[in-house]
């Protein structure tokens, strides 16, 4: 399970907003989830909150529990960039407890090794060292050579049939495989008289970064030698580096058909409209955003469970003791946010952002079989799908019905833009066609789907006066104290000089209010708006509201031949009470 002692979170430096967090962090935000970091903290160490940051230093923190017990952390700061900074947390009264049980699982795990005569390797990924140790004097290094000589050193030794299963094991460890085993026939290390030497590894990851390697080297005897021949290891997939298709669904099904194993629960990991990202971008591209994904879920499934690609762009996760629902909501919350907080740039320094649709269900809870799992948690992807994608649904019996009730179902798909496809005309007549027919389109999906299908990344939309913020969609969204401070922008006198139209305002460049209006740039500003655009109407009861487009990550000139369709948006959105929300 997670260290529930040691917090990881991104914020934003001038605001506070938490942006992600690792799955602790969000439950012991608990119910206060939507505060700003400096509120959970005492009064003097938020006032000093921006010297930590801009200092970068380590620091300790005395950060307030729920119920307002005050607990110390050391806590390290790094800028990530001029509007983000990462923040990492360790409790102090558990540091020494900590030390203690690491000193013992070392030592439980060498008796184990030892009973074997196995050996251990670590592998530095930043030094591309590698070292081996024996079971009974872990404390010093039977070898420590570079990775190439290492592998230099195996090729001499080993016979031509053995010198492909050498390749294999350089690959695997060089290239950050999550789960590795390579059997290389003959006394590869001349460490002992042995007919076979078997190497089993797992890789470290942290944000994405591949740190390490680390594992075990077991010597087959003569006797052995033929159910050596025939273990298998864990294949990857080759771009991403996670287990390929075969090989998780094998590893769900041994764990929940065969072993049965309780308390686990799967989780199918969708991009969302990544065919977009292909056809804008070019497949090179779409690779790029793959590989940055898996990354991300494997650094944040970490050792609590299992990865693989089981599709073009979904990924399947085995979360291993996660019989607490709740605990597995915070660990869901954390892989999207990770993934929404990030992007991948392109060559010409453009930031494409990323985000992911999840389902999952869980065993035995949910289902009794690999097969009626797997079909509740695609459910669960379907609706995450459904209600605007950028989110994950845990599947829940009383909410979504049984199995046979979902079976028996003719569930009415939404099918806007599934397939990545359709252009921007035919995305806004689609919204307009489904809210003209009285069909159910909550607003919230409403504004999902704005910023989604129309590369929007943040969506927001107020009414009435004095203003108020009715919904927000897509990226970066804002707290409620920057909203309530900032809101009135929407309604300078200086942005009516600006107006396309009756109906709307467009700005390329926030840039131009610096010296014009420095307090509306401001607030422009503390919103982290780049450029944006406003169209103006009336709700269904005369209402006026204004719903802002904007782009918080890069500079947009707006096509002017788009108008006539965010006009259109202000009909669709005419036909909604605003009042109401």
């Amino acid at each position: 399970m997670e260290n529930k002692n040691v917090y990881d979170l991104k914020i934003k430096t001038n605001t506070y907003d938490v942006i992600s967090a690792d799955t602790a962090f969000y439950a012991f935000m608990g119910e206060r989830l939507y505060d700003t970091f400096d509120r959970l903290l005492v009064p003097e160490d938020a006032k000093r909150l921006p010297d930590y940051i801009r200092a970068g230093k380590n620091e300790i923190l005395t950060l307030l529990e729920k119920d307002g017990t005050p607990i110390r952390c050391i806590t390290s700061f790094t800028q990530i960039d001029e509007n983000r900074a990462a923040l990492h947390c360790v409790r102090m009264e558990h540091i020494n407890e900590w030390e203690e049980q690491i000193l013992l699982q070392i030592s439980k795990k060498n008796d184990i090794l030892g009973l074997y005569g196995d050996y251990f390797f670590e592998y530095d990924a930043g030094t591309e060292y590698i070292r081996i140790y024996a079971a009974d004097r872990f404390e010093q290094n039977i070898s420590s050579v570079s990775f190439k000589e290492f592998i230099q050193n195996l090729r001499s030794r080993a016979d031509e049939k053995s010198r492909p299963d050498v390749q294999k094991l350089q690959d695997a460890i060089q290239n950050g495989a999550e789960r590795f085993g390579v059997n290389i026939a003959g006394d590869i290390l001349e460490l002992k008289e042995t007919a076979f030497t078997l190497f089993k590894g797992v890789s470290h990851y942290s944000e994405g970064k591949y740190l390490y390697a680390t594992g075990y080297i077991h010597f087959w005897s003569e006797r052995s030698a033929a159910s050596a021949e025939t273990k298998k290891a864990l294949e990857q997939d080759y771009l991403t580096g996670v287990l390929t298709k075969a090989e998780i669904t094998e590893f769900a099904i041994n764990t929940i058909d065969i072993k049965k194993i309780r308390n686990v629960t799967l989780a199918i990991i969708d991009i969302d409209y990544f065919k977009k990202v292909n056809d804008v971008y070019g497949h090179m591209m779409g690779d790029e955003v793959l590989k940055h994904v898996a990354d991300i879920i494997r650094s944040e499934v970490h050792d609590e469970g299992i990865v693989g690609r089981f599709g073009g762009d979904e990924f399947l996760a085995l979360f291993y003791n996660a019989y607490d629902m709740e605990n597995m909501r915070e660990r869901l919350r954390s892989i999207k946010n990770s993934v929404a907080s990030s992007c991948v740039k392109t060559e010409n320094g453009e930031d494409i952002s990323i985000t992911l649709s999840i389902g999952c269900a869980g065993y035995p809870k949910d289902a009794d079989n690999y097969e009626d799992l797997f079909f509740l948690a695609d459910f669960a992807l379907y609706r995450a799908k459904e209600k605007g994608r950028n989110r994950y649904i845990i599947y829940n019996r009383e909410k979504h019905g049984t199995m046979e009730d979902i079976k028996n179902k003719k569930m009415s798909v939404n099918t806007l833009n599934s397939r990545g496809n359709m252009s921007v005309a035919e995305l806004v007549c689609a919204m307009q066609d489904t809210v003209y027919r009285g069909q159910e389109y909550p607003l919230d999906k409403l504004l999902d789907d704005i910023a989604l299908n129309l590369n929007i990344q943040r969506v927001t939309l107020y009414a009435g006066h004095p203003r108020r913020l009715v919904g927000m969609a897509g990226a970066n969204r804002l707290s409620p104290e920057v909203v309530e401070e900032t809101k009135d922008y929407v309604d300078s006198p200086d942005l009516e000089k600006l107006c396309e139209s009756p109906q709307i305002i467009v700005v390329d460049n926030v840039k131009r209010f610096e010296t014009l209006n420095p307090e509306l740039y401001r607030k422009v500003e503390e919103q982290g708006i780049i450029s944006f655009l406003h169209v103006r109407f009336q709700d269904k009861n005369g209402v006026d509201a204004i719903l802002s487009l904007e782009f918080i990550k890069s500079r947009m000139s707006w096509n002017r031949t788009h108008f006539p369709y965010f006009r259109l948006l202000a009909r669709v959105l005419a036909e909604y009470d605003l009042t109401g929300k």
